[in-house]
């Protein structure tokens, strides 16, 4: 049986509610659409070639889809390290991006331009929240005008989603677009500050450094409420492995010196806090979960106040209680586990038994 290709903006048809496909065409119709990524477009592909579009049908082609291109990567993975050897994870992961499917179809400025956007979206998705019920979608633009970087969220829905008592609920979707420069990859990824701070950095502009801090004029986005985001444009600033946003170099100067000094002081009990993977920080720390944690406590440690305001709002902490028990600090270092983050537990307990609580 011949499939037809079927996007994502096609009209919705009835199909047929009590035809199934078989296992070999659930693989085929994965196979002519390896890109799937939403339950409302899976429902569209099944229908129009003819099959029940039910929920366990949507989720079993998401499934395969998922299970195809896994294969497709540990093949690609196993080829690349025949050829190269033992390959840095960062490097494996840019060049299974170019060995994509995708990037492998046209001509080799469209597959540079393939590479670029599945850069920028790889980055994109590393540290803000996407996902939702309903799909999620990432289109990516690429400028020669700086005046156009940019970052915006869209939030739609569908009632297709849901199936059950449910039926006919609306289901968020988050669609994402990035409008970035040509060269990011070269002006941002390279130099390692896509994602400094924990915040995706759209573009960068190289300033006359002062002594060892490396100054960039610079557009980053971090995360507020929900799926949505912010653009900020101002300056980073990177001493070391340490950096600093802020609205403008003197500012950032100052902060990520600070920082750096805070982090470098010596004291046995941080040292060896740093050295505990995520879930042993987790347990050491976990029995001072009713100690009160603030903001405050995270700008004492020299964190800048976009990454410490970006990194409440992804794990779902409102800046704006005052304080929260460090129990749920601690819950959102579990799926975002930021180094500035350890620092502002051991601050808040230090300072916690200082003042004898």
């Amino acid at each position: 049986m011949k499939f037809v290709q079927v996007p994502a903006t096609a009209d919705d048809v009835e199909g047929h509610r009590r035809r199934h496909p078989t296992s070999a065409q659930l693989s085929a119709l994965a196979a002519l659409h390896r890109n799937l990524a939403m339950k409302k477009h899976a429902r569209l592909v099944l229908r129009h070639n003819g099959f029940s579009g039910s929920s366990e049908l949507v989720d079993a082609l998401l499934n395969r889809v998922s299970t195809i291109a896994s294969e497709r990567r540990s093949r690609a993975t196993k080829r690349i390290q025949a050829r190269l050897g033992s390959v840095p994870q960062w490097a494996m992961r840019h060049l299974l991006a170019a060995a994509s499917p995708s990037a492998a179809a046209g001509t080799p400025q469209g597959r540079l331009e393939q590479l670029r956007k599945t850069s920028m979206v790889s980055a994109a998705k590393s540290c803000l929240r996407h996902g939702a019920a309903g799909g999620s979608s990432f289109q990516v633009r690429l400028t020669k005008n700086p005046a156009e970087v940019g970052y915006t969220v869209t939030i739609d829905s569908n009632r297709d989603t849901y199936r059950g008592r449910f039926k006919g609920w609306a289901a968020t979707e988050d669609h994402h677009a990035i409008t970035a420069p040509i060269d990011w990859r070269v002006r941002v990824l390279k130099r390692g500050l896509a994602t400094a701070g924990g915040m995706l950095t759209l573009d960068l502009h190289p300033l006359v450094g002062q002594g060892d801090i490396e100054l960039f004029q610079a557009v980053w986005v971090s995360q507020a409420r929900g799926y949505g985001v912010a653009v900020h444009r101002g300056v980073i600033a990177r001493l070391g492995s340490e950096v600093f946003h802020a609205a403008d170099a003197q500012g950032a100067i100052q902060g990520v010196t600070r920082k750096l000094k805070l982090a470098t002081e010596p004291a046995k009990q941080r040292v060896s806090a740093y050295a505990l993977s995520v879930e042993g920080f987790l347990a050491r720390y976990g029995r001072y979960g009713d100690i009160p944690v603030s903001v405050e406590d995270a700008r004492d440690t020299g964190a800048c106040e976009y990454g410490i305001r970006s990194w409440c709002q992804a794990v779902g902490i409102d800046p704006e209680e005052g304080c929260v028990e460090l129990s749920r600090v601690l819950d959102g270092f579990r799926t975002h586990p930021m180094v500035e983050v350890r620092r502002t537990v051991l601050h808040a307990i230090q300072a916690c038994r200082r003042g004898g609580g």
